[in-house]
């Protein structure tokens, strides 16, 4: 094979969120905006993180005025942001497009899904269980966030939308591989991912399955003191 062709295809690739990718189109993004998001994001992967405009036009088949017209309009529905940073070797200042807002409407996208869902599997608004829906369906996030001190990554989002919507993992059991995780100090979402298979491998549907599990780990094995014949 070609070596140039050979060290093209060795370039690497762009990690682009699933979710992403099946709600934009509810988020209210436009195909051209969403490809012009995915460079945005090839040139962060590669280090680059405030491409030029002639940059941008050598990957998309836009004009530059088009270019404009949608780097505008994300900045103004705040899509993305344009942080201002100092180089604390040399000094400079520089300029870079922050992604973060992107991740927060996909989040709240996410929770509107979920909201929406319970009102309709709870009956809530006909009467039929009074139990909010808000609290149901926001509360696995927010109870994340609360314990990691921070808002989710889109990383963990995704994750947790895979246990609920794939996995079919309940929020009891999230909840509950959560809090094994803060009792042995590691809380991570790898640990907790970690948790979970390993329940779902002893056939554990439930928090009492899984407190009683690991009670029984956690206990030390007997040992047997008779003497030998």
């Amino acid at each position: 094979m070609d070596r140039h062709i050979l060290q093209l295809l060795q370039e690497g690739s762009t990690s682009v969120s699933n979710i992403l990718l099946k709600k934009y189109k509810r988020m209210s993004l436009s195909d051209e905006e969403m490809m012009l998001i995915i460079h945005l994001l090839s040139f962060q992967q590669e280090g680059n993180r405030f491409p030029t405009l002639q940059q941008l036009e050598e990957r998309v088949s836009m004009s530059g005025l088009r270019l404009i017209q949608l780097l505008q309009k994300l900045l103004k529905e705040q899509y993305i942001t344009i942080d201002e940073d100092v180089d604390p070797q040399s000094g400079m200042r520089y300029e870079s497009y922050n992604l973060e807002p992107l991740y927060r409407r996909l989040y709240h996208c996410l929770q509107e899904e979920r909201k929406v869902l319970n009102e309709s599997v709870l009956g809530i608004g006909t009467g039929l269980n009074m139990v909010s829906a808000q609290e149901y369906g926001t509360g696995l996030y927010s109870q994340f966030e609360q314990a990691f001190g921070r808002p989710l990554s889109s990383i963990e989002i995704e994750t947790l939308h895979i246990w609920v919507e794939e996995d079919k993992y309940s929020e009891e059991l999230i909840l509950a591989a959560m809090r094994e995780a803060i009792s042995v100090g590691k809380l991570y979402i790898r640990y907790i991912d970690r948790i979970l298979l390993e329940w779902q491998r002893q056939q554990i549907k439930s928090a009492e399955e899984a407190r009683n599990y690991s009670l029984r780990r956690r206990q030390p094995q007997k040992r047997d003191h008779r003497q030998p014949l």
